[in-house]
């Protein structure tokens, strides 16, 4: 049985640096798939045959080549473009967050009023 566990955590920890470290071609393809081309109506760059798309492409390895992380990537591209450059913007509104749970506590507070006064 030790064996058995042995053999499986050594397997996890050869098979872990594959999973987190994504290579330069994965790292390629997913980042210009979230960019929009900006001379292409709705085509990420990824899909556009445009020449401006290609240039814009080649930065894009050459960004990843000089190992840039993944968000100075993004930031580099939306400060040059803006924000409708990016196919999904990770926009923080803790508003989004924070309203259904007071109005959960409001309604709950209100419930408990009502069931307790009966």
């Amino acid at each position: 049985m030790n064996k058995y566990i042995s053999i499986i955590l050594l397997l996890t920890l050869l098979l872990l640096p594959l999973v987190i470290y994504e290579d330069n071609n994965s790292r390629y393809e997913k980042l210009s798939k979230s960019l929009l081309c900006p001379v292409c109506q709705g085509e990420t760059l990824f899909d556009s045959p445009s020449e401006y798309a290609d240039d814009m492409r080649s930065v894009l390895k050459e960004q990843i080549d000089n190992g840039m992380s993944d968000k100075q990537i993004m930031d580099y591209w939306t400060a040059r473009f803006g924000e409708r450059i990016n196919t999904n913007p990770q926009n923080s509104n803790y508003f989004l967050i924070l309203f259904p749970i007071i109005f959960g506590l409001v309604f709950g507070v209100l419930f408990y009023k009502k069931v307790s006064n009966d």
